[in-house]
């Protein structure tokens, strides 16, 4: 009995502990951004885009592609982690309904694994500086206001609590995020011309509909080459799960537009790009399933195991100590037994001997 007893203390010891280390030790360890991690998620919608090749022609009346149905594929990669950071490759490429790529970008950034804010650089990394959110939302989201990162402007903006909605059966956290300026992303900035002869700039005027077409008073007092600025604005909608902070879906409408400075200030002169584009249901509903299962998996690390762990553990201590107690009562009790049987009389009648 006393050798089941030790099992069963030790047993118990080991189950509590077994709580605690998945409580505090499995579970942040799960609870961040994989060294694995690879994620696309594809965006569908349109764009309006300069067309190359009817302006390399001088073309001007196809000098657009308008409304042209487009998929947007973003594609999130850890490369390399440290502790709290992980040095992410943000990728999107832009392409038309029938695969022709049409423009794309990649970004490096130096995320926090578990609230995805900004990291300081490791060196060599080749990230850029930040501030704020930027690939993703934090793995606990709150119902508050976060600093957005918006790639267009390279500047920290708010990225406001709007509401709470379901989303293929979860709960999501509704986030906006708006921001315009001076366009200030290299990798788009430097594909484009600082300056456009005047010709060719009311040529790309004229191919706008009339209600967007910059007043031709205004453009026929331009200079011969005329200097060219671009501004960038952005809004983004995102629907966070509220137990696990991964994006379920997405919404972004981006423009980037040509402008000037005229007699009077600033003319806007013509569109650049003007992509909007909203999740892809079967992108919608893979997170929706990822974000389910790894509810479940952190419940099961954070709460389920370590509860089970601990009553499982308990309720072996219980045992061995109701054992030891039950030892300690017997061993008494010999001893009463001993000394009532050399003093007290036989119950049974004693038979006369005969003399």
């Amino acid at each position: 009995m006393r050798k089941n007893s030790w099992i069963l203390t030790g047993s118990a010891v080991v189950l509590v502990t077994a709580s605690a280390l998945t409580r505090f030790s499995l579970h942040p360890a799960l609870h961040q951004v994989p060294d694995d991690t690879r994620t696309t998620f594809r965006f569908e919608g349109s764009a309006t885009l300069l067309n190359p090749a009817a302006l390399e022609a001088g073309d001007f009346s196809k000098a657009f592609l308008a409304d042209l149905p487009v998929v947007l594929d973003r594609s999130v990669e850890v490369r390399d982690t440290s502790g709290r950071t992980a040095v992410v490759s943000d990728g999107v490429v832009l392409r038309g309904r029938d695969g022709t790529e049409l423009n794309s970008s990649e970004d490096v950034w130096a995320v926090d694994r578990r609230d995805l804010t900004e990291r300081p650089v490791p060196a060599g990394s080749g990230a850029e500086e930040h501030e704020g959110l930027v690939i993703s939302w934090p793995l606990e989201p709150e119902r508050r206001d976060y600093r957005f990162w918006d790639t267009g402007t390279r500047k920290a903006v708010p990225a406001r609590y709007d509401r709470t909605e379901s989303v293929s059966g979860r709960e999501a956290y509704v986030y906006v995020v708006e921001a315009d300026g001076a366009l200030a992303d290299p990798s788009t900035a430097k594909a484009l011309p600082p300056a456009l002869p005047r010709q060719v700039v009311a040529g790309l005027a004229a191919a706008l509909p009339a209600d967007r077409r910059p007043d031709a008073a205004v453009l026929a007092a331009l200079p011969e080459t005329v200097p060219l600025t671009y501004t960038s604005t952005t809004e983004r909608r995102a629907w966070v799960d509220a137990d696990t902070g991964l994006s379920l879906d997405g919404a972004l409408h981006q423009t980037v537009l040509a402008r000037t400075t005229g007699g009077n200030g600033p003319v806007t002169l013509f569109p650049v790009t003007d992509v909007s584009v909203r999740g892809a249901e079967a992108s919608v509903e893979k997170q929706a399933d990822e974000a389910a299962t790894t509810a479940r998996l952190l419940w099961l690390v954070s709460t389920g195991g370590p509860i089970g762990l601990l009553v499982l553990g308990l309720l072996l201590g219980l045992l061995a100590l109701r054992g030891a107690r039950r030892r300690t009562g017997d061993r008494d009790g010999d001893g009463d037994g001993d000394r009532r049987t050399g003093t007290a009389p036989s119950a049974e009648p004693q038979t006369p001997q005969p003399r």
